[in-house]
């Protein structure tokens, strides 16, 4: 079944994924603004043994790199919501997301204070990132291709 508005036929899945995007978008700025906002006191509180490993690598990460992270998450969100309203710009913005999710992840494989505050399996986060936002990306590119976005 397929919803018809205008030319391009909108499958049931577009929505599906659509919703799933967004609600990965919304959870990528959420979790964005804890890690801005809590405080020294509750990092170390909350994370025990791991606490002052965790406070450490967030000292040490750049600033550019926590600009990077704003920029991915918040135009990440801006291009779900686009896509939902079937607007082909959500492509580039999701492209554009993706590159500011890959520079903010440099300083978690190449400086040692933050790899170490993100433990033994620092690298896995970045890499689900990076393969769901590549997925956004070759999703609304098809949808694009196909005529779904306009």
């Amino acid at each position: 079944m397929a919803i018809e508005i205008g030319r391009a036929k909108t499958p049931w899945w577009f929505w599906l994924l659509g919703g799933l995007f967004l609600l990965w978008n919304v959870i990528g700025c959420a979790i964005y603004l804890m890690d801005q906002m809590t405080a020294d006191a509750t990092l170390l509180e909350s994370y025990a043994e791991r606490g002052q490993a965790m406070l450490d690598a967030r000292n040490a990460y750049p600033i550019w790199a926590t600009a990077a992270y704003a920029l991915a998450v918040w135009i990440g969100l801006l291009a779900s919501i686009l896509f939902l309203m079937r607007k082909k710009l959500s492509s580039t913005l999701f492209i554009v997301s993706l590159i500011f999710a890959l520079i903010c992840f440099i300083p978690t494989f190449t400086n040692a204070v933050v790899k170490a505050g993100g433990g033994d399996s620092y690298w896995v986060m970045p890499v689900i990132v990076v393969l769901i936002g590549a997925f956004e990306v070759l999703f609304a590119r098809k949808m694009q291709s196909r005529g779904v976005l306009r």
